[in-house]
């Protein structure tokens, strides 16, 4: 595409451009969204850069009529809103010296397009694109669109000396774009890789969970490993790398099984992280017999418990921890020939809400099996277990304490201890798991007198 080719915008850009023009507020579309288009894919966000001052600019939006929220004033961004869709505008400016490996120390506004696009970090979003002028490509990103490559503005070592979260964005964006890496980018990544624990928790957070909500995954994650960043990430993690299974029902070794996993799961985000976990424990519980056979005794156990650290660690919410420790905890398929008993025990650990959570596992459990050295057989056998246990689920036979025909206030009544009440529904809980007709008043009565 030549430097002044026009390109066609949506409608409510042409309008953006407009209204801006009209209050005297000169302004170029910039960054993903530029480069979202010039992909032929769908932004998400908007981002437009002007020279004129952050102050004039808040000043002759709000005569405008536009609301304006101060979303970054001291770099220069604020935040407007239009017709019902959002805008962030930034004057163009020079960064300071980075002190923290993040952000600048201070920024100097400037008139320079050119300037404001040379402090950016990858040159597929360095590009500018004005109604009139057309495209500004100063750093060709362009033809890295073309050749589907993440290069770095400038020198690659500079640009994540300055931000060391620009390494895991470009691996993101390696990832949602399906794109190589650059070789000196990648060196420098490997380089600076320790970089990353200069980055809050928070912020590497944020970027694993966009890399797993991609369509796809695999290819970030695979990069995660080949440039050398889960022992910044989650050491854990990084023993699993090639790490043989030795085991007839498994192809691929722990780290590729996992990866393979996540990619086999729909893009949720507790979903993705309890696949790509589920068999963090692995390499550590490992242990082999005399026959030569690999064993992993309670590894979702101990894999529930070693992904709760990863996730505290990085900020996660208590909300998606707890989820994925349970769907760690059932991802195990023993489950398969259990007869009813053994399926309603299963059904009734399962916490609530209960079809859902359900539902879930089921899908954990199916990217695993797929992930594996499955057979048309097991699959017919999993679907079969999973139809099993939602009959169970809707027949409405007892699963739970409260759904027993005897409670506490009998037990109180009878004379049964305080401390010995829970106690005395759980065993008559498990006899109406083992046998539903047996939730008897009667019945559960001798089973109580026992505790008395």
């Amino acid at each position: 595409m030549e430097q002044n080719q026009r390109i066609q915008l949506p409608k409510h850009i042409d309008e953006v451009f407009a209204m801006l023009e009209g209050i005297g507020v000169p302004a170029c579309l910039v960054g993903g969204c530029l480069r979202d288009i010039l992909m032929g894919r769908t932004p998400k966000d908007w981002d437009l850069a002007t020279p004129c001052p952050p102050e004039l600019v808040k000043e002759k939006l709000l005569v405008a009529g536009a609301a304006v929220w101060d979303t970054g004033l001291k770099h220069g961004t604020l935040t407007f809103r239009l017709h019902g869709v959002s805008y962030e505008i930034t004057t163009f400016r020079k960064d300071g010296p980075y002190e923290d490996y993040r952000r600048p120390k201070w920024v100097v506004f400037t008139s320079s397009l050119r300037d404001d696009l040379a402090r950016r970090d990858f040159t597929i979003n360095a590009i500018a694109y004005h109604w009139r002028d057309g495209l500004t490509d100063p750093f060709g990103g362009m033809g890295d669109i073309e050749n589907r490559v993440i290069r770095a503005v400038g020198r690659p070592e500079d640009r994540l000396q300055e931000d060391a979260l620009r390494i895991l964005r470009g691996i993101r964006f390696a990832g949602s774009l399906d794109f190589t890496i650059e070789e000196s980018l990648a060196t420098a990544m490997g380089a600076k890789m320790e970089l990353l624990q200069k980055i809050s928790p928070e912020r590497l957070a944020s970027e694993l969970r966009a890399m797993l909500l991609l369509p796809s995954p695999r290819r970030a994650l695979e990069l995660l490993r080949q440039l050398g960043a889960w022992p910044y990430l989650a050491p854990e993690m990084a023993a699993a790398i090639g790490f043989d299974q030795h085991s007839e029902h498994h192809y691929l070794d722990v780290y590729e099984h996992m990866v393979q996993t996540a990619e086999n799961t729909p893009p949720e985000l507790t979903l993705r992280l309890a696949a790509l976990f589920h068999d963090v424990a692995k390499p550590v519980v490992f242990t082999m017999d005399e026959s030569g056979k690999s064993h992993f005794r309670r590894h979702e156990a101990v894999g529930a418990e070693m992904a709760a650290g990863i996730l505290d660690r990085l900020r996660f919410s208590h909300a998606v921890r707890d989820q994925v420790i349970m769907l760690i905890r059932f991802h195990m398929l023993h489950l398969w020939n259990r007869n009813e008993a053994g399926l309603r025990r299963f059904i009734s650990e399962v916490p609530a809400p209960r079809r859902e959570n359900l539902e879930r596992i089921f899908a954990v459990q199916k990217a695993d099996l797929t992930a594996s050295n499955h057979t048309a057989q097991s699959l017919e056998d999993f679907a079969l277990f999973t139809r099993r246990c939602l009959a169970i689920l809707e027949s409405g036979c007892p699963l739970d304490i409260a759904d027993l025909a005897l409670g506490g206030a009998v037990l109180e009544a009878m004379g049964v201890p305080p401390a010995s009440r829970g106690v005395a529904l759980k065993a008559m809980l498990a006899e109406v798991l083992e046998d539903p007709a047996r939730n008897q008043r009667e019945a559960l009565m001798d089973i109580a007198k026992a505790y008395l």
